[in-house]
């Protein structure tokens, strides 16, 4: 789907969505910290999709989903993709929290949009270490042999970002910087799932409104407010005007740098089990999202005959 269909479905999606809540065993360190009484295990900033783009020393900490957690999110609606990422967002809520080389800690609004389903597989590793495994079939293209490709981290397999624009990455600020031939300088990175919440929540503003959101400026804009976790809709509106006046040569620019920040999961990658050829496929959920935490054949799993 191009970022234009994506954006009019999560439009649609908001609108007919649940009423929103207010926010409230690869390279996890064995040493945990205890965070409100509960243990967390400090995890790798750089296993991230997005993990050069956070502040140096950043450090994430996680922890096992716990019942209530679980039983909240198997009510999600698999087939409202705006309800999954609600749901999704609770367990981040109540299972990571993010600390700063100097200490201070933050919530899962500082993390970057497109870490979400990584983070969300690495608590599903912790709190399931006696087993429930969640795979898809895969058919090896060489021998055709039917392989069971599981979904955890180790094999995932990232988008890789274009080579164009990465001589323009910048190590001090953690964001891409570019100066065009006009003058003008942008500065564009990943975008928080903070700002993403305040963008949704200014769509839900402008559709109460009878009014329709500019496709091009939900795109762009969220990938220009590097360090921000929130911005208030007043704020939002100002950038609005701003985005609707600039040239057409620095929207163009926008607009081609941003359709090539393409970051997150791109597949699922396994050695096949006959030939050793690596076959690939699609990043997916089998029995739809709710089985990441619900175990899809309980029934048959735990009755006693």
């Amino acid at each position: 789907m191009s970022e234009e269909d994506i954006l009019k479905n999560h439009i649609k999606e908001v609108e007919k969505g649940p009423e929103r809540k207010p926010d409230q065993n690869i390279n996890i360190s064995k040493d945990s910290t205890k965070v409100g009484d509960l243990n967390f295990f400090n995890f790798d900033i750089k296993e991230l999709p997005c993990g050069n783009f956070y502040p140096q020393g950043t450090l994430l900490m996680l922890r096992p989903a716990m019942v209530k957690e679980i039983q909240n999110y198997s009510m999600v609606d698999d087939t409202n993709l705006y309800d999954v990422i609600e749901k999704m967002n609770d367990i981040l809520r109540s299972c990571v929290r993010v600390k700063y080389q100097d200490g201070r800690l933050a919530s899962y609004l500082d993390i970057k949009d497109q870490d979400r389903i990584y983070l969300i597989f690495a608590i599903r590793e912790l709190t399931f270490q006696k087993g429930n495994s969640l795979s898809v079939k895969s058919a090896c293209p060489e021998c055709q042999t039917e392989n069971q490709v599981e979904l955890i981290r180790g094999n995932f397999r990232f988008h890789k970002m274009d080579e164009k624009i990465m001589k323009y990455y910048n190590r001090s600020s953690n964001s891409f910087l570019f100066k065009t031939k006009s003058g003008d300088e942008f500065e564009i990175s990943p975008p928080t799932i903070g700002i993403q919440k305040s963008f949704t929540d200014y769509i839900i503003k402008e559709n109460s409104e009878k009014r329709t959101p500019n496709l091009s400026f939900l795109k762009i804009i969220p990938f220009m407010l590097n360090g921000k976790s929130s911005i208030e809709y007043d704020e939002i509106k100002e950038k609005l005007v701003k985005f609707e006046t600039m040239s057409d040569m620095s929207f163009q620019f926008l607009n081609s740098a941003v359709s090539k920040m393409t970051f997150g999961i791109k597949e699922m990658c396994k050695t096949c089990e006959s030939c050793g050829l690596e076959i690939h496929t699609d990043m997916q959920f089998p029995n739809g999202s709710s089985s990441i935490f619900v175990i899809h054949d309980a029934f048959e799993a735990f009755i006693e005959e």
